[in-house]
């Protein structure tokens, strides 16, 4: 009895994490943002004669509560089904028999390997129970890292609910896989890999589609997809983030407007230049960016610093790096006459 009350007191508490953290930071956050706005806003009234900027008007419009609710609800459900099944699964098949192994996390392959007349509904059971546990842990220290930094909208919580969906989904379409190829994989490695599907969907849909064959491209049907994990100082929240305002690869950083950027996005400026300057050089040199940095040039901002004004440089580029002398001088003609790329330089100088 106090084992299943523990249980029912674990699922709600995490399911309540979502509300628990929109409530404080209507409470705590944005007010505090909002008492720094408005001292901001006094400074700068004073500093001109013109009248002032309604910062707290202009926050509450776009931080209005109601906007969060259904964001919310629809979040809040699917974590507390999953944490339902997570402790409580065992509620569905032996509610009243006593000394019988019960929470899925706790039991683990014991879960299903007890009784084989149900072994496989209760394996995808679990499977789908510890990659929302994986996808709920990346979830909330997304949502907590939106909440530090005051950027915590209502879109952030349809976006980790659609990733908990998706996540248990291939998680459970990579355990019907391994039982199709026959694999002699053990019931707790099937758990680590379906948590691992939580945190890194990505990587679990990848893994899908290169061992079914009917998916897979020909060699000339494909187009180089650079990820964003190629750029130094990418990690998983930051790029869920981007994903959001349609940067999902290294071509879309390189070619996205790095304004829009500053302005959408709660990276600091200088970082923002960084990222975008290392996926500029990663466009114009493709394969060959990573012999650049035997010469120092990490950025497409230390390659125009680099080429700039010395044409022996590029000879040097050449010998150190191997590239193409020609290819080097192409390159350095397209990026100082991109626009964007003087914008970065711009902001960096």
């Amino acid at each position: 009895m106090e084992a299943t009350l523990l249980e029912w007191i674990g699922t709600i508490a995490l399911a309540s994490y979502f509300p628990v953290i929109t409530f404080s930071f209507f409470k705590f956050r944005l007010a505090r943002k909002q008492e720094e706005l408005l001292i901001l806003g006094e400074r700068l009234q004073e500093a001109s004669e013109q009248g002032g900027f309604d910062f707290k008007k202009n926050l509450n419009k776009e931080f209005a509560p109601g906007d969060y609710v259904l964001p919310l609800v629809f979040v809040t459900v699917i974590t507390f089904l999953g944490m339902f099944l997570l402790l409580m699964g065992w509620t569905l098949y032996d509610p009243d028999s006593e000394g019988h192994v019960r929470s899925i996390l706790w039991s683990g392959s014991a879960f299903w390997e007890m009784e084989p007349e149900i072994a496989e509904e209760k394996r995808g059971l679990a499977v789908v129970a510890f990659a929302l546990l994986g996808s709920f842990l990346t979830a909330a220290q997304y949502i907590y890292r939106r909440y530090a930094t005051v950027d915590l909208t209502p879109s952030n919580f349809f976006s980790v609910g659609i990733r908990m969906i998706l996540s248990m989904v291939i998680a459970l379409m990579i355990s019907y896989l391994l039982s199709a190829e026959l694999l002699s994989v053990s019931g707790e490695t099937i758990l680590i890999l379906a948590f691992l599907t939580g945190v890194f969907p990505e990587r679990g849909f990848k893994l899908l589609l290169s061992k079914v064959k009917q998916f897979q491209l020909r060699g000339d049907e494909t187009a180089k997809n650079y990820s964003l994990d190629m750029i130094e100082g990418m990690n998983e929240m930051h790029k869920i983030r981007l994903n959001e305002v349609g940067v999902d690869n290294v071509q879309n950083l390189a070619q996205f407007d790095f304004l829009i950027l500053v302005i959408k996005t709660p990276f600091p400026i200088r970082l923002l230049q960084d990222w975008v300057a290392q996926a500029k050089l990663i466009m114009e040199f493709q394969d060959d960016y990573k012999s650049l940095q035997k010469a120092g040039i990490r950025t497409i901002l230390d390659f125009w610093d680099a080429c700039e004004g010395k044409n022996a440089r590029i000879k040097e580029i050449a010998a150190v790096t191997g590239v193409n002398e020609l290819s080097i001088e192409v390159n350095f003609q397209n990026t100082i006459k991109d626009r964007s790329v003087a914008l970065i330089k711009h902001f960096r100088d």
